[in-house]
Parts: C-alpha cells; sequence; structure tokens
C-alpha cells in the first residue's frame, strides 16, 4: 500500500470518527434541549398562551428530527444501513418526511413570533386575531396543506440509483433525479427551510419597533 493510499484511509477514518461522533454529541444535547422544552411548554402558567402552542407543536417536530433523522441518517452516511435505499417507496416517504419535518418546526417558530406581533398590537382588533384557536388552526394548515404541497414533489422526483462511495464501491442510494432537479430542490429548500421564516421573523420584529417608536 502506498503512503498516498495509507494517507487517504487516516483521512477517511478521522472524518468517519468526526461524523459519528458530531452527530451523537447533537443527538444527545438535542434529547435534553427538547425534553426541557416539554416541561417548560406543558406548564400551567404557558399552556393557555398561543406563542407557548406554536413552540410546544414545533418541539415535537423537532422530536421526530432527533429521534429518527438524526440515528437514520448516522446509519446510513457512515455505515450504509438505510432501507431507503433499497426500497423505492421508503425513499421516497422517509426524504419527504425528514425535508418536511425540519422545513414545519422552522415555520412554526415564525408563526410564533407574528403571533407576539398580533398580541402587542394597540388595535384591540389585531389583538383578538392572538388566540389559541387561530393558533390551532395555523398548526393545521402549516403540518398538514402547506408544507406537504411544498415537497409533494418529491414523491414523484426521488429514486434509487447507483453510486460509487468514497471507497469506490456502487453502493444504491435514494437520491433526486440527475439534472435540474437536483439543482432545484437545492434552491427550494433553503427558500423555504431557510430564507422565508427567517425573513418572517426578521420583518414582523422590524415592525414590531416601528410600531412601537409611532406610539411612544
Amino acid at each position: 500500500m502506498s503512503s498516498n493510499d495509507i494517507l487517504l484511509n487516516q483521512i477517511n477514518t478521522v472524518a468517519f470518527v468526526l461524523s459519528v461522533g458530531l452527530s451523537l454529541i447533537s443527538f444527545a444535547l438535542g434529547i435534553v434541549g427538547l425534553v426541557c422544552n416539554v416541561f417548560v411548554f406543558t406548564r400551567p402558567s404557558l399552556r393557555r398562551q398561543s406563542c407557548s402552542l406554536f413552540f410546544f407543536a414545533s418541539t415535537f417536530y423537532d422530536l421526530y428530527v432527533i429521534l429518527i433523522v438524526i440515528p437514520v441518517r448516522i446509519l446510513s452516511n457512515n455505515f450504509n444501513i438505510d432501507s431507503a435505499n433499497y426500497n423505492l417507496v421508503c425513499c421516497k416517504l422517509e426524504t419527504f418526511s425528514f425535508f418536511a419535518s425540519r422545513t414545519i418546526s422552522c415555520w412554526l417558530i415564525a408563526a410564533a413570533t407574528i403571533d407576539r406581533f398580533l398580541h402587542s398590537s394597540s388595535n384591540a382588533s389585531i389583538r383578538q386575531l392572538s388566540s389559541l384557536k387561530t393558533a390551532k388552526l395555523t398548526i393545521v394548515i402549516i403540518s398538514i396543506i402547506t408544507i406537504p404541497l411544498v415537497y409533494s414533489h418529491m414523491i414523484g422526483y426521488f429514486l434509487i440509483t447507483n453510486v460509487p462511495d468514497r471507497f469506490g464501491n456502487v453502493m444504491s442510494v435514494c437520491n433526486g433525479q440527475i439534472g435540474i432537479y437536483r439543482t432545484f430542490l437545492g434552491f427550494w429548500y433553503m427558500v423555504w427551510y431557510s430564507f422565508f421564516p427567517s425573513f418572517i421573523m426578521l420583518l414582523f420584529r422590524f415592525t414590531y419597533i416601528a410600531q412601537s417608536s409611532s406610539t411612544s
């Protein structure tokens, strides 16, 4: 074995250890943080608050990510153990649920920001929109209608393909169709998972500041 092969194996080993180690740390810290969230948002003083309901619902989607998504990714990325790589139905449903759950969690936090803006409004009619009834309806719309529709194309465009791994061995992988769709999916996920929720939170934060300044 040449020195280059030895170096490459060492780099692969270090990358493997770091990947598994960091994933396990994220898993442990995530469990602790989310369990604390459950205890906090179920307290009697917060249970009837619409804002708490958004965070509570978001916590359950994050629990799905921590308890299901991270372990599956650890097994898939590091040990090539994932039924989605061999079963087309599992491939489509698994990737769809993984993308949707993370995005729903972010949108529920953005909805909590809107709820706080409504709750602090000087207009009584606007303040009435901040209620448990509105929060429950919003959670249902985001979780069952909006985000599932946003990612519904994944059901049709995700396939099982054969690709070489880091060692040069051919393996089956669940992935989006090669070409324009993969580029589209990357931008689509960035927009719905990162850009829109962040933009909404910033927008209503600055709107709240402007509103507070005008009334002071």
